[in-house]
């Protein structure tokens, strides 16, 4: 089994980390998220068209479990370290089990899952990208509340 960061794009550039001019500033991008955050599996950088990242539907931090022959085993529209292990858990579980006088036979589920959210240190995150970053992110949070 291969756990991979795909870098597709900076989703919150601003003034101090722009939106990506050049496959050097994407490779340096991706270095200092890495530094930061503290990723320990190997990135992936994808190019500067965003050839995997429309590929695999354009929503910015979503994760993807591929078997061995390329099958989509998990898609989730946002990333939870939690819910990936527990579904490789359940995979494997379900994978190794045989009944008495039987098979097992996968079927596709579709569900919603949560995950931990800490608002602080996102804001943290995109004014570290910027002061523009941040207001942005602040002025779509204003306009989604109207909404509702």
């Amino acid at each position: 089994m291969a756990w991979y960061f795909v870098y597709t794009r900076e989703a919150h550039p601003g003034e101090h980390v722009p939106h990506h001019d050049s496959i050097h500033t994407k490779l340096a991008n991706a270095r200092r998220l890495r530094d930061e955050v503290g990723i320990r599996r190997p990135i992936l950088v994808d190019d500067l068209d965003g050839t995997a990242h429309h590929a695999y539907g354009l929503l910015p931090n979503m994760t993807f479990v591929i078997g061995r022959g390329g099958r989509i085993l998990s898609r989730a529209d946002w990333t939870s370290a939690a819910n990936v292990e527990a579904f490789l858990e359940r995979y494997e579980a379900g994978r190794r089990r045989r009944p008495p006088g039987g098979a097992v036979s996968p079927y596709l589920t579709e569900q919603i899952e949560f995950r931990d959210v800490d608002r602080e240190a996102f804001y943290d995150r995109l004014r570290r990208n910027g002061p523009r970053s941040y207001e942005e992110f602040k002025h779509a949070e204003r306009m989604w509340a109207e909404r509702e």
